[in-house]
């Protein structure tokens, strides 16, 4: 629906064209959890298609395509679809003064955004106290109900992930991968979800729903991590605020580091370098094109 209202914006059309737009796009907003039933990659698309599917509609509305009116608040239409309790005075509240776009988060791990609270709950813990995984004992994550659900329940099934996608969506595992690197990349899944030992550390890590990251939601996707030791102390640490929200945000140093890491495989240290100031200029490029040449190596 957004992608909808910016292409339509863009390709000059006046209320009339939008209100097109965003009624096509209603017909064709959706998405589903399903991935998580056998570890398909369709998450993986949904964003990339959410952006496609927003510039076909406004495409559409220019050519003519007549879509419905009252997309949003229609007795069939957006909110009242996804929503058994839509409020359009919430909906519409600060229309024109605040900008989502200015409130997003961004994510330094690649994994379910649920277990990143936690994932920066371990790490600090592991700084401060020498920890390492071949002295840890076993760990307690605790997370808000809603994300125990998806990356917690039960700890059988996601203390043995198969897959990437069981990988990312996995407490366990990525609270083992933390402990045995002090952080994550891209390329652990391929890494470690074949490595005997990381599997036998995400074993001894149970997730379950705690009172303080419960009371933190929906506002933030808290975690808690308690560790015990093989020697017998028991460190805890509370994150309420993961790293990357726009209150906890990424510095330059960070967002670079997370950008190696998932260049390095592909690219030079030179060709990383000219790729990030590409990006980094954007708004100077003249094509998108030589921007994107940039991402397909040094040959």
């Amino acid at each position: 629906m957004a992608a909808a209202a910016a292409a339509g914006k863009v390709l000059g059309l006046d209320a009339d064209g939008i209100e097109s737009a965003l009624g096509i796009a209603l017909s064709q907003a959706a998405g589903s959890m399903q991935f998580l039933a056998d570890g398909a990659w369709t998450k993986r698309s949904h964003v990339g298609q959410a952006a496609q599917n927003g510039l076909t509609c406004a495409t559409m509305a220019a050519e003519g395509f007549k879509g419905p009116k009252e997309a949003i608040e229609g007795k069939w239409g957006f909110l009242h679809s996804l929503s058994p309790k839509a409020d359009l005075d919430k909906a519409a509240a600060n229309l024109g003064e605040y900008w989502e776009t200015m409130a997003l988060g961004v994510k330094p791990y690649p994994s379910c955004r649920y277990t990143h609270a936690a994932m920066d709950a371990i790490r600090q813990l592991a700084g401060e106290h020498g920890i390492t995984a071949d002295n840890v004992d076993s760990a307690t994550i605790g997370v808000p109900e809603t994300g125990w659900k998806i990356v917690g329940n039960s700890d059988a099934e996601k203390q043995n992930p198969k897959s990437i996608v069981d990988g990312q969506f996995s407490m366990p595992f990525c609270a083992a991968v933390v402990l045995r690197t002090g952080n994550m990349v891209w390329d652990d899944y391929k890494t470690h979800l074949s490595d005997a030992d990381t599997l036998a550390l995400a074993k001894r890590v149970s997730t379950v729903v705690d009172p303080d990251a419960e009371a933190a939601f929906p506002d933030n996707m808290a975690g808690k991590a308690t560790i015990r030791m093989k020697s017998g102390e028991v460190y805890e640490r509370f994150v309420e605020t993961p790293k990357g929200e726009p209150a906890n945000f990424m510095n330059q140093a960070e967002f670079r580091a997370k950008f190696d890491g998932l260049c390095a495989p592909y690219l030079s240290e030179e060709g990383m370098e000219r790729f990030s100031c590409a990006l980094l200029n954007l708004e100077e490029a003249n094509s998108l094109r030589s921007v994107l040449a940039l991402s397909r190596g040094d040959a």
